[in-house]
């Protein structure tokens, strides 16, 4: 990796690839952003270059990194897959991805891409590189610790979750006195906990990775808008995987649970793995 050339930053939805930016800023680097899907506007601000590249171009993502010199590449950021998947249009790099696909679950499609970046040339990095400050440790992030019945549903949780992850289906669930109320899927988490509300007060949240868990993108992410929609939906508790999951300020996270009175909770990899 040379550390003089400009990162290559692919940017979807949310607050991701600005925190990617403001990382490679303290460490000195510059930043080349491509645009994928509905990224933040103030990339353009922020990022040394900046490019909206129509989703499926391929080959506009790797032109726009060689003009400055990018070796290696992250991705961060948020790409709703139906929507994407309706308005998608592929160029000739696209269709090669297409060719090696052999199903539309979201790791054999980024798989494929992440495989002709790299035969072109490029490094795709683990997201952690630039992102490890938001990763939690083990513990209680919330004021409240969970109760026993949360932690009880927690555990259960726990199970469901690394299960329907193991599938690709999703990687949440919401559990209420160890029944499964919902199961994410394409939706994604807060939709998800929104539906759970409408079916039963007081869930238990349980977000995990899946076991073979590709770095280099689709970390797990939880925010303050997972706990708005955690409080809407009248839950009790979140919990996640310590050292495998992204917190989106932190600080707001907590305070928001505070407010809500919800438990949050990073569980330790090794307590999941054991119950599966």
């Amino acid at each position: 990796m040379d550390a003089d050339a400009p990162i290559g930053l692919i940017a979807g939805r949310g607050a991701l690839p600005i925190e990617v930016v403001e990382e490679a800023r303290r460490r000195g680097r510059r930043v080349v952003c491509v645009d994928i899907f509905e990224a933040d506007p103030a990339l353009q601000r922020v990022a040394d270059a900046y490019y909206a590249v129509r989703l499926g171009d391929l080959g506009g993502i790797i032109e726009a990194f060689r003009r400055h010199g990018v070796r290696e590449v992250v991705l961060a950021g948020k790409v709703d897959k139906l929507p994407a998947l309706r308005r998608v249009r592929l160029d000739a790099h696209g269709e090669a991805v297409a060719r090696r696909t052999p199903d539309y679950r979201d790791t054999s499609i980024v798989g494929a891409f992440l495989a002709v970046l790299e035969t072109s040339g490029f490094e795709v990095g683990h997201q952690a590189r630039y992102l490890g400050h938001l990763v939690p440790g083990p513990g209680v992030l919330s004021p409240r610790a969970p109760s026993e019945a949360e932690a009880a549903d927690i555990q259960a949780g726990l199970r469901f979750a690394s299960r329907i992850a193991a599938l690709d289906i999703g990687q949440a669930v919401a559990v209420r006195n160890g029944t499964v109320v919902a199961v994410e899927a394409a939706e994604g988490t807060d939709e998800m906990i929104r539906r759970a509300g409408v079916l039963s007060a007081g869930v238990v949240v349980v977000k995990v990775s899946r076991p073979q868990q590709d770095p280099r993108y689709d970390l797990p992410v939880v925010g303050p808008a997972t706990i708005t929609a955690l409080g809407e939906a009248r839950g009790t508790a979140l919990a996640v995987e310590a050292g495998r999951t992204l917190v989106l300020e932190r600080d707001r996270v907590v305070a928001a649970a505070a407010d809500a009175d919800l438990a949050l909770v990073a569980v330790a990899a090794a307590a999941r793995d054991a119950d599966v």
